[in-house]
């Protein structure tokens, strides 16, 4: 009789040997000539469905060359990545969410961790915030248990990736973190714990410039910069580069600035070139990548009632181009990284 495999030893199983879910699948389609898809695999890793004997002995009596992969000896850590600017309405959520969906459809193993309070995240990927309240699996929750960090996930988009919900206590928990002996390195120190278990870890940042923020900022190698093409938008970035370099001298010198993403352009409008213009001397200035701009579609508000990326509703949304600039410039420096060994 084949070997009983639980979900959570499937992923374990899977995980540990660098595959994402869609690499599963195409394994075992080869392997049994079967059919199955990645939301087959979510539903056994999170035990909605039992998985087959047949599917388990072929796990189990697998070796290389010509079977599964062999256990990953080097536990890699994660790019971990994040968008942040203190004023709200920049379309965070948005580059988070797409930039996560592209990372992931390229066969990467992806983490979206939503770190807003107002649980945007969680909403535009159709998980409940309440639900997950109620059942002690938020951030709020993973960031004060002494439990792993896997336990407090949930897969999205048909298991493409996965997610760490967040709901409205993460605003009591902006002033914990306050009050607790370094306790904007919380966050840091459980990102640690998923080394070897994703290959990028995505942040969304609340909008503001509090302790969640920072503690995003500690935990991050790259940071985005989404600005609206507006004045308002452009008028916190002086402050966010002050905090920026607060934390690369005190705490994460990992971090680096991915470039500015100018968003809901509309090229007819004279505000939004005027604000262009402003990106353009500041990236100059500052050396830093200025990304093709997101012009306004309605696609992305659409994303959200259907509770997918704006970019899995229609590949060829307004912005897609910036989003996969961004996914690309992203997967060359975890390149960079696996060659020189970081």
């Amino acid at each position: 009789m084949a070997h009983e495999m639980s979900g959570e030893e499937l992923r374990r199983y899977r995980e540990q040997r660098g595959m994402n879910q869609q690499a599963l699948v195409g394994w075992l389609n080869e392997r049994l000539n079967r059919r199955y898809d990645r939301a087959k695999i979510s539903r056994w890793e999170t035990g909605a469905e039992r998985i087959p004997q047949n599917v388990a002995g072929a796990l189990k009596t697998a070796t290389e060359p010509v079977g599964i992969p062999a256990a990953a000896a080097v536990r890699a850590a994660p790019v971990v990545f994040c968008a942040a600017n203190q004023k709200g309405g920049v379309a965070k959520t948005t580059t988070c969410v797409n930039v996560a969906w592209l990372l992931a459809q390229s066969g990467r193993r992806v983490l979206l961790i939503d770190c807003d309070p107002q649980a945007n995240a969680t909403v535009h990927l159709g998980v409940d915030p309440h639900e997950r309240e109620l059942a002690k699996a938020t951030l709020t929750h993973a960031l004060k248990a002494s439990r792993p960090m896997r336990e407090f996930m949930t897969p999205v988009c048909d298991g493409a990736f996965d997610l760490l919900p967040s709901s409205i206590s993460l605003a009591a928990t902006d002033r914990e973190l306050l009050r607790q002996p370094n306790g904007t390195l919380i966050l840091r120190a459980k990102i640690a714990q998923l080394a070897g278990q994703y290959d990028f870890v995505v942040l969304d940042c609340p909008p503001h410039l509090g302790e969640l923020t920072v503690s995003v900022l500690n935990a991050a190698d790259q940071l985005l910069i989404p600005t609206q093409t507006e004045m308002l938008s452009m008028m916190g970035i002086p402050q966010l580069f002050e905090t920026i370099a607060g934390v690369r001298e005190l705490v994460n010198p990992r971090l680096q600035i991915l470039g500015v993403l100018p968003t809901m352009y509309s090229p007819r409008r004279l505000q939004d070139e005027t604000v262009m213009r402003e990106l353009r001397e500041l990236a100059a200035a500052e050396q830093l990548h200025l990304f093709s701009p997101v012009k306004r579609a309605a696609d992305y508000s659409k994303s959200v009632m259907a509770g997918r990326p704006g970019l899995a509703y229609n590949p060829n949304s307004a912005g897609a181009e910036s989003y996969r600039e961004i996914a690309d410039a992203l997967q060359a420096l975890a390149g960079e990284e696996m060659r020189h060994g970081a």
